[in-house]
């Protein structure tokens, strides 16, 4: 069945990308928001390119290193990557379903995609997902198509796209799984297992891997034990319901109500009987299944198992459309485009509202002030982790531009990270104390006091008193007066 809609097309769909992506443009520069910690470090990383960090391969860092190359270091050019790539991600969502559906289905599903919250909130927000999700949908049509062709050039884009995927986060290992259980679902795609080609394909994304390898090998395997560490694998065998339970129910805020609840619809249904939807199982259950493992023996954040809903929303949107459910996709986008506006301008509508907002309100607190139950209420500020910094930034540049002699020196990561961006051009140098040796981030990789005898620093830090061995190094300690930023009443950067 070919389209009869005049919406349903491509040129429709380019249209809808672009007015909302500069929607969210608008959002991101009128929103007022610093960087968060991670987004400060990763622009710390862009400053000098290398094959891999602490915690993240090295793509994250080089989209940093070209949109502030081209337009700056501005908090808005840093985003800029996010605000790029996800529309190209929907475009490739969108001829994934082309492939196996008329483009009714091709236009609903990308416009499903674009507008799911966990895509709307991430496109203001620089991350690895960023690149992971345009890499994942990228190998997947790439797969598809050599899959069927067995032509070199889509064989070859299945193993740069995967290598890059892993260069960009290492779960998109994961893609391996998806494509052999592709393979083995379908008896007319068996011969591949005999077939040289996606053997190539393998090797090439292991060739654009190994740079990666090489920096972990040489620094002692930093990023692989810093997964490890934040998937908490290495508590035993004790099963954790609560974050399996935490997981799961993410998953409903990054697809949003109304699809999270077809999707569980659908998969009590007998979805195995139609090819294609074994398919676009291939490159949806095995992600959720495995990071939902990863969660029941340890932990994982709701994000980690996103990469799913780049086949899983045309899987739910085309079994909505064969139902001729068209009043759910409805819902589903107007519930999606509501939140995500709530989320764009919560802080200006709390203000229009004349709610104030606190940084350790409940949601229930504003529940009530919303329905009049309890006037004047405070709601909590979801954003008061990315505030404040900028003061705090200027503050301790202005110290140390006073005191050219003294170099910027901090004992935690997120004070480093923002500091390092925020006071800049003076914090340019500056040092992280490790009081226990152990090399647990970035800057506990990357800088030491060692080597640096006889230097002079202006140490901040939320402790009032130095660590014994910190001040067994220098002759002499003065202490400064406090730098106290309020971001709301009962929030405070000090």
């Amino acid at each position: 069945m070919k389209t009869a809609s005049p919406f349903a097309s491509l040129p429709a769909l380019l249209l809808i990308l672009l007015i909302g992506t500069l929607y969210r443009a608008y959002a991101l520069s009128a929103s007022g928001l610093n960087l968060y910690v991670d987004e400060a470090q990763y622009w710390t990383w862009a400053q000098a390119l290398d094959w891999g960090y602490y915690s993240k391969p090295p793509v994250i860092a080089a989209i940093i290193w070209a949109t502030t190359g081209l337009f700056g270091d501005g908090e808005f050019a840093i985003k800029l990557g996010a605000l790029l790539l996800y529309p190209l991600t929907t475009l490739l969502v969108y001829a994934l379903a082309r492939h196996w559906f008329e483009a009714r289905t091709a236009f609903w599903s990308a416009l499903s995609f674009f507008t799911l919250p966990g895509i709307a909130l991430s496109s203001l927000i620089i991350s690895t997902d960023v690149a992971l999700f345009f890499c994942w949908a990228a190998a997947t049509y790439a797969f598809v198509r050599a899959t069927e062709t067995n032509a070199w050039r889509w064989w070859v884009a299945v193993g740069v796209a995967s290598g890059l995927g892993l260069l960009s986060k290492y779960t998109m290992g994961i893609f391996a799984v998806s494509a052999l259980l592709h393979l083995a679902v379908m008896p007319d795609l068996r011969r591949h297992f005999a077939n040289p080609r996606p053997y190539f394909a393998a090797v090439l994304a292991a060739l654009i891997f190994a740079p990666n390898l090489w920096w972990n090998a040489q620094n002692g395997w930093p990023t692989f034990q810093h997964t490890a560490e934040i998937s908490n694998l290495e508590g035993g065998a004790q099963l954790h319901w609560d974050e399996l339970t935490e997981f799961l129910s993410g998953q409903a805020a990054i697809l949003g109500l109304v699809l999270f609840g077809a999707l569980l619809w659908l998969l009590a249904r007998p979805w195995w009987r139609d090819p294609v939807q074994q398919v676009l199982a291939c490159y949806t259950l095995p992600f959720l299944l495995l990071i939902s493992l990863q969660a029941l023996l340890g932990r994982a954040n709701a994000n980690w198992g996103a990469m799913a809903y780049v086949a899983g929303t045309i899987w739910v949107v085309s079994w909505l459309l064969q139902r001729r459910a068209h009043g759910w996709l409805v819902a589903s986008l107007v519930f999606n485009l509501a939140l995500a506006s709530l989320t764009y301008h919560y802080q200006a509508l709390m203000r229009a509202a004349d709610i104030p907002l606190a940084g350790r309100s409940k949601p229930i607190a504003c529940w009530r002030a919303l329905t009049g139950s309890e006037p004047g209420a405070p709601c909590p500020d979801f954003f008061k982790r990315v505030q404040g910094w900028d003061h705090l930034g200027a503050a301790v540049r202005e110290r140390l531009q006073a005191s050219p002699e003294l170099r910027l020196l901090t004992d935690q990561r997120d004070l480093m990270s923002e500091l390092r961006y925020y006071a800049r051009p003076a914090s340019d140098t500056a040092v992280l104390w490790n009081a226990t040796g152990r090399i647990d981030s970035h800057y506990a990789l990357t800088t030491t006091l060692r080597d640096k005898p006889g230097q002079s620093y202006l140490y901040v830090s939320r402790s009032d008193t130095l660590h014994p061995a910190l001040a067994a190094r220098f002759a002499s300690a003065t202490p400064e007066p406090f730098i106290r930023v309020t971001v709301r009443p009962d929030w405070l950067l000090d």
